[in-house]
């Protein structure tokens, strides 16, 4: 199965100081073309979409994908992730798509063409992780909850859903979603869960980049 790739790249890096994370050095390329990158090495991802702010700024394009092989096609951002996500799926036309966080730049391509193959036949598809700590629930300063880590999962991306799912499931309600399982389960369609990669980590903080980096020179990819 072949299908179109949305990349987000649109946030504002409120957490990250105020400067633009996705422009941030990684060994040589910036944050948002290794994960650009995996896209274009899948074997399952055909177009690319990348969703950014001001998609006519030809001078940011060339940054932020410097070190990136491949041809893209932008969208421009909106104040949500939804938002975002909704504008890609405009430009998207293949009946499944991978939606993935361009500040996650560990991904790997084996992790997006192993998510596109579980999605096959199913809503959507999602990588996730089993959560290592013990969580708690929390209301006012108070544990009010004590869930069984057994089932909790941590979610990544790439994400890959039924576009048409996703379409019919935000015009449900106006309500963000925090990913694309839980937009689609609005319309009592449940993902699957392929397992995914502890690298696989969204860059936050500044600090985040280091950890990054020294994973990058583990793999061989500093150059």
């Amino acid at each position: 199965m072949l299908v179109d790739a949305v990349v987000v790249a649109g946030g504002s890096s409120a957490r990250f100081g105020g400067e633009d994370k996705l422009l941030a050095d990684l060994c040589g390329r910036t944050v948002l073309a290794c994960s650009l990158e995996a896209m274009v090495e899948a074997r399952t991802v055909g177009r690319i979409v990348v969703v950014v702010a001001d998609p006519t700024d030809a001078a940011y394009r060339a940054k932020v994908t410097m070190g990136s092989r491949g041809a893209f096609e932008w969208a421009r951002g909106g104040a949500r992730r939804r938002d975002s996500v909704a504008a890609g799926l405009a430009i998207a036309t293949s009946r499944y798509v991978a939606i993935h966080d361009g500040a996650r730049p560990l991904v790997t391509a084996e992790l997006v063409d192993r998510v596109v193959a579980a999605a096959e036949g199913n809503p959507g598809a999602i990588a996730a992780v089993a959560v290592a700590d013990t969580i708690k629930v929390v209301r006012e300063g108070t544990i009010v909850e004590h869930p069984d880590r057994r089932r909790l999962w941590a979610a990544q991306t790439p994400q890959v859903v039924l576009r048409q799912a996703w379409l019919d499931a935000a015009a449900a309600g106006d309500d963000d979603e925090t990913d694309d399982a839980a937009m689609l389960a609005r319309l009592g369609l449940e993902c699957v869960v392929v397992e995914g990669d502890a690298d696989n980590f969204k860059i936050t903080r500044p600090n985040d980049l280091a950890i990054a980096r020294a994973l990058m020179a583990e793999r061989g990819e500093c150059r």
